[in-house]
């Protein structure tokens, strides 16, 4: 709620904007309080400066008990101050009495999201929105806030590889494999990896061998492995239209082989498949 303040003093006919529809968005801490209660009066600064310090990560919102007692009596509040933390709609902590400002601060910090947690958030928004360059950023200050979480360096190092900034992927696997053990995610992002190590292996032979079609069905095999059908596809059947009766032969079992695993209802296998017949046969 980009324009809502970050203190509020609510009523019974505003509470369920103010608090319960908030705190779907963000963390809402509710204050009982009253104008004849001095430890209200201590702590109440306290919580308003630390709303203030939090820029609308989290709202404070107020209840005066005697102008609002039916919301007092549905959160079964005996005693004021009385503070709860609201999240989606429920109440997920609470205190009564005056905190001191530290024991307040651990308080909000055992429910508030991190900035690495926000972060880290907003690249898996930005990849839903298809933007990678944007949540590669939130990937990176997520990790850098928080490096000892290795959710959000093996994400982050995962869309470095979609961008085909490889290295930078493989010194994260790097330093992640450092503790003795990966991560089944960051694994696989080994793997891939090494597929595409053996295409760039695969290149290298054949431009110094551009006449040899069997580095040429190596490299089609490579493109398969690196799950880049169409390339490897396009290879087979260049094969075929080259030495039908020779390497030929292996490329059709190779684009054969990659025809099943893009899978029958693939538009791009369909088409592969047609020209395969035509091409052989």
């Amino acid at each position: 709620m980009p324009d809502t303040p970050a203190i509020i003093n609510t009523t019974m006919e505003t509470f369920q904007n103010d608090v319960i529809q908030q705190s779907s968005v963000r963390p809402v801490v509710v204050d009982f309080w009253a104008d004849w209660c001095g430890p209200c009066k201590q702590l109440i600064p306290i919580l308003e400066k630390l709303a203030t310090e939090a820029n609308g990560a989290f709202c404070l919102v107020k209840v005066n008990v005697d102008q609002n007692q039916e919301i007092a009596q549905a959160f079964g509040v005996e005693s004021i101050p009385f503070v709860v933390a609201m999240v989606n709609g429920q109440p997920i902590t609470h205190f009564a009495g005056v905190k001191p400002e530290p024991e307040l601060r651990a308080w909000l910090k055992s429910f508030m999201p991190s900035p690495a947690a926000e972060a880290f958030d907003q690249g898996q928004q930005h990849e839903a929105d298809g933007s990678p360059e944007l949540a590669e950023a939130c990937y990176r200050k997520a990790s850098e806030l928080e490096p000892e979480f290795a959710e959000f360096r093996i994400n982050h190092a995962r869309v470095l590889l979609e961008l085909n900034r490889d290295q930078e992927c493989r010194e994260i696997i790097e330093e992640l494999n450092k503790r003795g053990y990966l991560e089944p995610e960051a694994q696989a992002l080994v793997a891939q990896l090494e597929m595409r190590s053996q295409v760039a292996e695969a290149k290298k032979s054949l431009e110094a061998n551009p006449d040899d079609l069997t580095l040429k069905l190596k490299l089609a095999e490579a493109y398969g492995a690196d799950s880049r059908f169409e390339e490897a596809c396009e290879l087979c059947l260049e094969l075929v239209a080259k030495n039908r009766d020779g390497v030929g032969v292996q490329a059709k079992e190779v684009m054969v082989g990659l025809l099943t695993v893009m899978g029958s209802k693939s538009r791009l296998a369909a088409d592969f498949r047609k020209r395969l017949a035509t091409a052989f046969y």
